[in-house]
């Protein structure tokens, strides 16, 4: 993560703070004042509207749905809107109201804990003659580093053999695996990996691909992390570049194009090599789900004893621990606080959904669900005089085509959790910063624009969304929602638009100076 916007805007806070009792300090301010100055302002409102509706009368987005509301935060007023009230779907910029729910049902300081229990602690002859029982608590970010400091742990209190089974504890969560109105053809991808409280290296696999050394051999393949939960079928063949092209343009035969893929359909932990590789062919990288977490991890620890001498007689099931387990190690994860960056800047929908689900185990009692975390959710919202029946939450990442919100909604939450000093900040510093970090990196580049726009993204096929805070030419921060649907083919043209219109209210200035 770039922890250069995070700094700039904890600095901007800092400095006010020493200036002034005002809650109303930028969080925007400390990246804005020499970078519109570079540009030239906008001035007045109804040059403004006028750029805007001009952006938005393109004829490339005469087919789709937009809806668009910008409104300067202190006194709240509107400074543009077009269709606010009409529904959308909203894609990841779901993960905003998910961050809402987070930091204020569980807190800035919520930690994950995955904890490594036993039915007893006794210890014959280096052999610990128990079940062993990992318990995951929903850690979104659990990794493979991780799981070798759980290892360690169990070698530095002299165990070098498990007699009993590893049995792997889920049940913090409830054990839906995919999001409510998730597409069925999107298994298999890494954006839709499967949900579990025990989740590890995100419930994927990297696969790297390169070419063998003698043509006729299959490519080779690696796995990282090294592992034998996925089994690999590679039929695939190293060709030469005559070879490789007499097949391409051979308009008789179907090319067999160089593929990898987990059997999905099947519901097979199962990775397919097939086609023809190139000799020349540079290495690649590609990442696939896993099916059943729990199990994934409960390999990857056996694995990992393994490599620490560590042997275990028993089998990898899934279960529960008994309420009168003893812990032998645990793991706590970054705060919230921290976390928030990493759903956000990248738009992780593993966390996304796990936070969400943690919040209904919170809130409700476990297992926590999605329809817990969301009827929290709606309470926050009705708390905050959100109105909530006009729209419909369904997951917490937004890949649900059930859920359905309006740019009011969003531009409202936006200034509800502005409005929230004692998280303002964590919450602006994790959003994607434009032209710097996360899904904006190489978005308004070169314009007003630039390390000023704080914002979520969210993409699907067929929506395209963009909802945040800038600031102006005259300082002042804004919240804005701009949502734009039923497209067909790329985004690009949408998110063109998106850049166009931030880039204009970063440069408007109500009066001339």
């Amino acid at each position: 993560m770039n922890l250069r916007p995070v700094f700039l805007t904890l600095l901007s806070s800092l400095l006010f703070l020493t200036q002034s009792c005002s809650t109303s300090s930028s969080l925007l301010k400390s990246n804005t004042v020499p970078q519109v100055n570079k540009f030239e302002p906008i001035y007045g409102l109804e040059a403004l509207q006028s750029e805007l509706n001009l952006i938005l009368a393109d004829p490339e987005l005469a087919a789709a749905n937009t809806g668009v509301v910008v409104s300067r935060i202190e006194d709240g007023k509107v400074l543009f809107e077009h269709n606010t009230d009409k529904l959308f779907h909203p894609a990841s910029t779901m993960k905003l109201y998910t961050s809402a729910a987070a930091v204020n049902y569980l807190g800035l300081d919520y930690s994950f804990r995955t904890l490594i229990a036993v039915d007893s602690g006794t210890v014959v002859a280096d052999t610990l003659k128990s079940n062993l029982y990992i318990i995951g608590g929903g850690d979104p970010v659990f990794s493979t580093a991780d799981l070798a400091g759980l290892v360690n742990a169990l070698g530095n209190k002299g165990i070098n053999y498990i007699s009993g089974d590893i049995i792997c504890d889920a049940s913090f969560l409830d054990d839906q695996s995919v999001g409510d109105g998730w597409m069925w053809d999107d298994a298999g991808s890494w954006y839709s990996a499967p949900l579990s409280a025990l989740s590890i290296q995100e419930n994927c696999i990297e696969v790297f691909s390169r070419p063998a050394v003698n043509s006729d051999d299959p490519a080779k393949i690696s796995l990282l992390p090294a592992t034998d939960y996925l089994k690999i079928v590679n039929t695939s063949t190293t060709v030469d570049s005559v070879t490789y092209y007499s097949q391409l343009f051979d308009t008789t035969k179907t090319f067999e194009k160089f593929n990898i893929e987990r059997r999905w359909r099947e519901k097979e932990n199962t990775l397919e090599v097939s086609g023809l590789i190139g000799d020349w062919f540079a290495e690649d990288q590609t990442t696939v789900d896993i099916v059943n977490a729990p199990l994934y991890f409960g390999t990857l620890f056996k694995e990992e004893c393994a490599s620490n001498g560590i042997g275990i007689a028993g089998k990898i099931i899934e279960g529960m621990a008994p309420a009168s387990r003893l812990a032998l190690a645990a793991h706590e994860s970054k705060s919230l606080a921290q976390l928030l960056a990493d759903m956000n800047k990248p738009s992780s929908n593993l966390c996304a959904e796990l936070f969400l689900k943690t919040v209904g185990a919170k809130s409700t009692g476990k297992p926590g669900t999605a329809r817990d975390g969301i009827h929290s959710l709606n309470k926050l919202l009705i708390s905050w005089d959100i109105d909530t029946t006009g729209i419909k939450f369904s997951d917490g990442s937004g890949v649900s085509r059930y859920t359905l919100v309006t740019p009011a909604t969003t531009h409202k939450l936006l200034v509800a959790m502005y409005d929230e000093f004692s998280w303002r900040h964590e919450f602006i510093a994790s959003l994607p910063v434009a032209g710097v970090d996360g899904t904006l990196r190489s978005r308004m580049q070169n314009t007003a624009a630039a390390a000023v726009v704080h914002a979520k993204t969210g993409t699907l096929s067929g929506v395209s969304s963009l909802a945040g805070y800038t600031t102006s030419a005259d300082g002042d921060e804004l919240a804005f929602s701009i949502m734009m649907s039923h497209f067909v083919g790329s985004s690009k043209s949408y998110r063109n638009a998106q850049d166009k219109i931030c880039d204009a209210i970063s440069r408007f200035r109500e009066v001339k100076k």
